[in-house]
């Protein structure tokens, strides 16, 4: 059973996904700290910087992408977790670097591909919860139950404004929907895997919705599905 959220940035995704998997006791993927992990082991392992980014060496990309040396972990007590060659390093990827390298590396074919590919092995093993910008699209277009999350502008820019508050990165409103807007416009514009409503996605809207008001909603459609295939 796979269960894909996408939604633009600040829409609630992550939150919701981790609470959702809980309830159902299933596996969350968060799929943007996969694309977090690989930016930061280009930059920190194999010698690139933001200039370099934009041509990643196909034998450098297999390396930081070898199912063998990269592994995604979750549970709900830990949460989702990275580790490269044994060592956790899921705590130097929330900074603003890591954003700044993570958006040139999402826009690379060739990264993508690998991504998805370690997305997908990951479902062979679990059912599961999956959030991102084209899980529902791109990676799991046959999953069985697609829900896709939004929010206005205003909602999401105050959203990400506190969130950054938590690793001391301290933004106006203002600033937030200036970056929010510019973030929006790259993911809708990329070449590759672009941000879409996927096929057949549940739409809802989170302006108005705390984050157990969103589950509560997405749980009445897993039921009514639930309830429709038995």
């Amino acid at each position: 059973m796979i269960i894909t959220i996408d939604g633009p940035v600040a829409s609630g995704k992550s939150s919701v996904s981790r609470i959702l998997a809980d309830k159902l006791d299933y596996y969350y993927v968060c799929s943007g700290l996969i694309y977090r992990a690989v930016a930061y082991l280009l930059v920190n392992r194999f010698g690139y910087n933001p200039e370099t980014l934009v041509l990643i060496k196909h034998e450098d990309l297999a390396q930081c992408t070898d199912r063998t040396r990269l592994k995604y972990s979750y549970d709900g007590l830990s949460q989702e977790r990275i580790f490269f060659d044994h060592e956790d390093i899921t705590v130097y990827l929330k900074d603003k670097f890591i954003d700044q390298i993570t958006s040139i590396v999402s826009v690379n074919k060739d990264v993508r591909k690998a991504v998805t590919a370690l997305q997908r092995d990951i479902a062979d093993n679990h059912d599961m919860v999956i959030d991102g910008r084209d899980v529902g699209s791109v990676v799991f277009p046959h999953a069985q139950i697609k829900f896709f999350l939004t929010a206005s502008v205003d909602v999401r820019a105050e959203r990400w404004r506190k969130d950054q508050e938590r690793y001391n990165h301290h933004v106006s409103h203002d600033e937030a929907v200036v970056l929010i807007t510019e973030r929006d416009e790259r993911d809708k514009n990329r070449v590759v895997a672009p941000l879409v409503i996927p096929k057949n996605a549940i739409i809802i809207d989170t302006s108005d919705l705390n984050i157990q008001q969103t589950v509560e909603k997405m749980m009445e459609y897993i039921s009514t599905y639930s309830s429709s295939v038995l």
